[in-house]
């Protein structure tokens, strides 16, 4: 009763294949994952910059309207001057604003 070397071979077959399968798809695998890393490590500084330069551009704005920034450019280049007192004064009577008030809320309810 001799035995057949055949299966003994496709199973060692087998085993090679399933192993280089296996092996391959792990290196597969931590390729894409190291190329996954470095794509978000570089979205990651991009965002960062952006942030940089979104929060330079609102300090540049926060300089270019500033009130000092204004008055000055106002007072030298436009030759403006600041009041030193309000154009007019306005007073109204308390009592009449309530009536006012009281007319327009029965005629819009």
């Amino acid at each position: 009763m001799k035995k057949s070397a055949k299966p003994l071979i496709m199973y060692a077959l087998f085993l090679i294949v399933t192993g280089t399968v296996l092996v391959l798809g792990f290196v597969g695998i931590k390729i894409e994952n190291e190329v996954l890393t470095k794509q978000k490590l570089s979205a990651e500084e991009k965002i960062n910059s952006l942030k940089n330069e979104r929060i330079n551009l609102i300090a540049e704005y926060q300089n270019y309207s500033s009130e000092e920034r204004v008055l000055e450019i106002a007072m030298q280049k436009l030759n403006m001057i600041r009041p030193t007192e309000p154009a007019e004064i306005k007073f109204a009577n308390k009592e009449k604003i309530e009536m006012i008030n009281k007319i327009l809320s029965e005629k819009y309810e």
